[in-house]
C-alpha cells in the first residue's frame, strides 16, 4: 500500500523534477517508509533516490531498479517520470523499493495496493518460464503484464491503482481495481498528462490551479454526492473509474479508456440455500486468509456489527493462537453505542481491544486536517469517528487493519434494500414480507408508500431557500429511484454508494501510514459468487444478510448473530454542531458567498432537528474551501 505519481511532459514547460516532488511530498503519508523516482527519455531510464529513500536502496545495485542517481543531481533532459511513496507490508526489504522494472528493464511500475492472490500467480508464470528476483506482488503484476498483457486485470484478486511503463510499446497501462478501493486521477493537458492517488498532489504541484466545479459543488451541497462522474469537486482532475484501465500511447499522446469488468448476472437456479451457504462460507474465509498475507501485524476494526465480528470471528479460526488487535470508537451513554456489542466478539475471539470516544471539541479541532486528508469534504461525522479509530490503530503500532465495507452491498443490509425487495414482489409476498421486517425496518407500510409516491411523482426536498437568489436553481435534491429488485438495487450500490465509503476508508487509513483490506468489497471470487445469487435468498423472513448471517453463525457470539439494528461508525451529530453554532456560521459566513446566512441562522435549529447533515455538508465544504484555497 502506497503512494503513486508522474508526470509526462508534452511540450518541454513543465519542469518534471520540481512538479513530480511536489506531487511525492503531497502524498507522503501514504508511504512512510521510503521514496522512489524513475526519469525516462527516449534513449535513456534512471532510477533517482531523494534524502527520503532508504539507505539500503541507494548502497546496494542488487537490482536494476535501486537508484544510483541523486533526485538534487538529475538533469531536467527528460520526458517522463514515475514516482512512489512506499508502506512496506509484503518483503519489507530492499527488494520492494519502487519504481521497479523487470529484469531487462523494459518495462517499469510504480504500484499501490495488494494482489492477495500473487502467490499463486507467481506459481503459474513461473511454470510459463517467468523468473522472480523478489518476493513481492509488485513484481508479479509485472510479469503478469509480460505474459497475459491487458488481460492481467482478470487474473487479480485485491485492490490496486498502478502505472506501467511498457518500452517495447511505448505506452503508460494505468488501471484501477474492479470497485475503486484504491484511487487514481489525472489531469490531461496541453503540456502535460500527469496522475497520482489523491487530488491535493495535483494542487501542490501547481500542475493544476484550485478551482471549484459549480455543479459538483450543488451536487454535494444538496445530494451528498462525491465523485459520481469522471470530474470532482476540482475543475481539470480527472478520476479513472473502477473497474477501468487507461492506455497513454507516448509517440501520439493518445489516450484509450476501456472497462474491463462487469458483475455477472446469471443466476444459481439449480443451488440449494444449504449449498449456496457452505460456498459462502468457505469463499468468504478463504478471502479473508488472503488478505491475513503481510510481513506486519494484521489488526482489525471492531463496530459491535455484524461485518467487523464476522472478520475478527474468522480470524481467530484461521489463526487460533494469536490475539487480534481490534478498535472501536465508543459513545458511553449515547442510544447508539455499541460498547456492549464489540466487547462481547472481542471476548469472543480473545482479542487485544482498544477504544477510543471522539468528541465535539476533538472534531472542530481536527476538521481542517480531516478535510485535507479526506481530499473532499465530508458528508458524515461517521468519517471523523473512522479517521480517530485508524488514528488509534496507528497509536498501538499496527500497519494493516481488516474492516467489513462491502457486506452490505452484497447481501442486502440497509434498509433500502428492503424496499428494493419489497417492489420485486409487490402484491400480498410483499405485505408478508413487511410485516416480518418490522423489527429492521419500523413502519414499512408507510415508507413503502412513501417511496412509491416518490418514484412515480419524482418527489424531492429544496434547500433553494438557504442560498442567494442567483444560485436558488441549485437547490433542489435529486430524487432517486429505488430499483425494482433487490438485486439491480445491490449492482446500483455496489457501483455507487460503496465507492464513496471506500474513499473515505482509503484515506482515513493513509492519513496514518495504514493499509485498510475490505475482504468483503474487493474479492472477486467472493463478489462474482454472490452476485449470482437471487436476491430474494439475500433477505429472508425479515431478516437482512439473511445468506451471510447463515453462512458465519459458528464464529460469532448468539447475541451479534441474532442483532437486527444496524447502526456502524455513528456520532452524535446533532450534539456536535449544535455546540458549536457560532463556529459553524462563521466559517460558513466566510468561506461560501452563495448561502443565505440570515435565514440559515434563522432556521438553524429546526433545521438541524430535521436535516443535520444538510448544515455539516455546508461546514465542512466551507472549511475544505478554505484549506484547498490556502495551498
Amino acid at each position: 500500500m502506497c503512494g503513486i505519481a508522474g508526470i509526462i511532459s508534452k511540450t518541454n514547460t513543465v519542469s518534471l523534477k520540481d512538479a513530480v516532488f511536489a506531487m511525492n511530498q503531497a502524498i507522503k503519508h501514504r508511504g512512510p517508509d521510503g521514496e522512489g523516482f524513475a526519469f525516462f527519455s527516449k534513449t535513456n531510464s534512471v532510477p533517482v533516490y531523494s534524502n527520503e529513500t532508504p539507505l539500503v536502496n541507494k548502497e546496494r545495485d542488487t537490482f536494476l531498479f535501486n537508484p544510483k542517481s541523486s533526485f538534487q543531481n538529475i538533469d531536467t533532459n527528460y520526458d517522463f517520470v514515475l514516482a512512489h511513496r512506499r508502506l512496506s507490508i509484503i518483503d519489507l526489504s530492499e527488494s520492494g523499493h519502487q519504481p521497479m522494472c523487470d529484469a531487462q528493464g523494459d518495462y517499469w511500475i510504480t504500484f499501490n495496493g495488494e494482489v492477495f492472490n500473487y502467490i499463486e500467480l507467481r506459481e503459474e508464470l513461473k511454470q510459463k518460464g517467468h523468473f522472480f528476483v523478489t518476493q513481492t506482488d509488485t513484481e508479479v503484476v509485472i510479469e503478469a503484464y509480460k505474459e497475459w498483457g491487458f488481460k492481467c486485470l482478470q487474473k487479480f484478486n485485491g485492490m490496486f491503482a498502478f502505472a506501467l511503463f511498457d518500452k517495447k510499446n511505448n505506452q503508460v497501462f494505468c488501471a484501477r481495481d474492479r470497485v475503486g478501493v484504491k484511487p487514481f486521477y489525472y489531469s490531461n493537458t496541453t503540456d502535460a498528462f500527469a496522475f497520482a492517488s489523491e487530488y491535493k498532489a495535483f494542487i501542490k504541484s501547481k500542475l493544476v490551479e484550485f478551482e471549484i466545479n459549480e455543479i459538483s459543488q450543488f451536487d454535494f451541497i444538496v445530494n451528498g454526492n462525491l465523485e459520481t462522474t469522471d470530474q470532482s469537486l476540482f475543475k481539470g482532475i480527472y478520476e479513472l473509474k473502477p473497474s477501468h484501465y487507461l492506455v497513454y500511447q507516448l509517440d501520439n499522446h493518445s489516450i484509450k479508456i476501456t472497462n474491463y469488468y462487469s458483475l455477472p448476472h446469471k443466476t444459481l437456479s439449480s443451488k440449494s440455500d444449504s449449498e449456496i451457504i457452505q460456498a459462502i462460507e468457505k469463499k468468504l474465509l478463504h478471502a479473508i486468509d488472503l488478505r491475513l498475507r503481510s510481513d506486519v501485524e494484521v489488526g482489525s476494526c471492531l463496530s459491535g456489527g455484524l461485518d467487523s465480528s464476522i472478520i475478527a470471528g474468522m480470524v481467530k479460526h484461521l489463526q487460533p493462537d494469536k490475539s487480534l488487535k481490534l478498535f472501536t470508537a465508543v459513545f458511553p451513554n449515547e442510544s447508539f453505542d455499541e460498547t456492549q456489542y464489540a466487547k462481547k466478539v472481542s471476548d469472543f475471539v480473545g482479542g487485544n481491544w482498544r477504544t477510543v470516544s471522539p468528541t465535539a471539541d476533538e472534531f472542530f479541532r481536527d476538521i481542517e486536517s480531516l478535510n485535507y486528508y479526506q481530499d473532499l469534504p465530508v458528508w458524515s461525522t461517521s468519517t471523523y469517528t473512522q479517521h480517530r479509530v485508524m488514528k488509534l490503530a496507528a497509536e498501538h503500532g499496527v500497519k494493516v487493519l481488516l474492516d467489513g465495507q462491502g457486506a452490505d452491498e452484497l447481501f442486502g443490509g440497509y434498509s433500502h434494500h428492503f424496499m428494493a425487495q419489497w417492489k420485486e414482489n409487490l402484491g400480498l409476498a410483499s405485505l408478508k414480507q413487511i410485516a416480518e421486517s418490522k423489527q429492521t425496518v419500523p413502519n414499512g407500510y408507510a415508507l413503502l408508500g412513501k417511496t412509491l409516491l416518490k418514484d412515480t411523482f419524482g418527489l424531492s426536498l429544496t434547500y433553494a431557500q438557504y442560498f442567494t437568489s442567483d444560485k436558488k436553481q441549485f437547490g433542489k435534491s435529486q430524487s432517486e429511484k429505488i430499483a425494482k429488485s433487490l438485486n439491480q438495487q445491490l449492482r446500483i450500490d455496489y457501483h455507487g454508494r460503496l465507492k464513496s465509503y471506500l474513499k473515505c476508508e482509503d484515506r482515513c487509513s493513509m492519513a496514518f501510514g495504514i493499509e485498510s483490506r475490505v475482504p468483503f468489497a474487493d474479492d472477486v471470487e467472493l463478489v462474482n459468487y454472490v452476485f449470482s445469487i437471487e436476491g430474494n435468498k439475500k433477505i429472508r423472513n425479515g431478516i437482512s444478510k439473511y445468506l451471510l448471517r447463515e453462512a458465519s453463525k459458528a464464529y460469532l457470539p448468539i447475541e451479534i448473530y441474532q442483532r437486527r439494528d444496524k447502526i456502524g461508525f455513528e456520532a452524535p451529530v446533532q450534539k456536535w454542531l449544535l455546540s458549536h453554532q457560532t463556529e459553524i456560521l462563521d466559517t460558513i459566513h466566510q468561506q461560501l458567498n452563495f448561502v443565505d446566512l440570515n435565514h440559515l441562522s434563522k432556521n438553524f435549529n429546526q433545521l438541524l432537528a430535521q436535516k443535520p447533515n444538510f448544515i455539516l455538508r455546508l461546514y465542512s465544504f466551507a472549511v475544505w474551501k478554505k484549506v484547498y484555497s490556502l495551498i
